[in-house]
Order: structure tokens, then C-alpha cells, then sequence
């Protein structure tokens, strides 16, 4: 997945937006999640995350201190807590293995909601493979809170209410 730097800026203006909604982020520290999918190759995403991170810390002050959950989405999903600067340097994808399989976003979505329900922003790097198999399941993962917190980066950004609309 190729990301330029403005594609970048986007992403981090987007996220502003997500933290400006009334009753999201009301100061301290900021918790964010950064999901990958295990179907993507290192070198897929690697730039791309970077690139997001270098703008966030960039664009904004609240990114100076982040208690940030790095989200493997494989056949299970692995959640662990790494220092947003490791993202810049790849450093937390030194363990990550390639494994493609068939996903539903839906399960990503319960995933998110049962467990990542304390961030504030959700950025999953996504392939385009992906699928969703039950609508209803997907609309209820993502209401009520979810579908204003989350960013879908594959091909295309999507926000969790433009997944929704478009896509079920």
C-alpha cells in the first residue's frame, strides 16, 4: 500500500476530526489503536505506517504521549502495547508473520469493540480482500461508538459510517 506524504496529512487531518467529536477525547493521555492486517506483506504497510505516524506526532501535540495497542488481525487476533515511536522505526513488526487468510470485518469489528472500546482512534491497515459475510453483525459492531472511531486504510480511506453506508 503505497502512502505519500499527503495521503498521510489526510489520514492525520481525519484523525483530528475523529478526536474533535463531541464526547471523544476530552485531554490526558490519548489511547489509540493501530490494527494490521496479517494478510498484508511488511513492506505493504511498513511505509504506510510510518508515513501516518510521522504526521500525526507532526500535525499534533496530543501524539507526544499515546498509550498505543498494536492489533494483529489474523485467524486470532494478538493485541499488544508498543511505544508509538516504534512504529516509526518498524521496530514493533519485528515478530510479524505474513499469514493470509480469509477475514470478515465483522469479527474485526466485535474484536474492536469488545476490546479496543477505550480508544479514541482506530487506524486499521487493511487488504482489499477482505470481506463482510453477516451485515447485521457488522452494523451492530459498529454502533453506537465504534463506526466514529475507526479509519480503514487499504486501497481507499474509509471512516467506520462510510464502511457502513457503502459497503452493507
Amino acid at each position: 500500500m503505497e502512502l505519500t506524504e499527503i495521503g498521510a496529512l489526510q489520514i492525520a487531518k481525519r484523525v483530528d476530526a475523529i478526536l474533535h467529536v463531541p464526547g471523544n477525547y476530552r485531554g490526558g493521555v490519548l489511547e489509540m489503536a493501530v490494527v494490521i492486517d496479517t494478510s498484508l506483506e511488511p513492506e505493504d504497510f511498513r511505509g504506510a505506517v510510518a508515513a501516518v505516524t510521522r504526521a500525526l506526532k507532526r500535525e499534533n501535540d496530543i501524539f507526544r504521549n499515546v498509550r498505543l495497542n498494536l492489533v494483529f488481525w489474523g485467524r486470532e487476533m494478538e493485541s499488544k502495547a508498543v511505544p508509538m515511536a516504534m512504529l516509526m522505526t518498524g521496530g514493533a513488526f519485528d515478530e510479524y508473520r505474513c499469514c493470509p487468510c480469509e477475514k470478515y470485518y465483522e469479527e474485526l469489528f466485535a474484536y474492536l469493540k469488545k476490546f479496543q472500546a477505550r480508544s479514541k482512534v482506530i487506524l486499521a491497515f487493511t487488504g482489499e480482500q477482505n470481506k463482510v459475510l453477516n451485515d447485521q453483525a457488522a452494523k451492530e459492531a459498529l454502533s453506537p461508538f465504534l463506526k466514529s472511531k475507526i479509519l480503514l486504510i487499504s486501497g481507499q480511506i474509509l471512516s467506520g459510517t462510510e464502511f457502513l453506508l457503502r459497503c452493507i
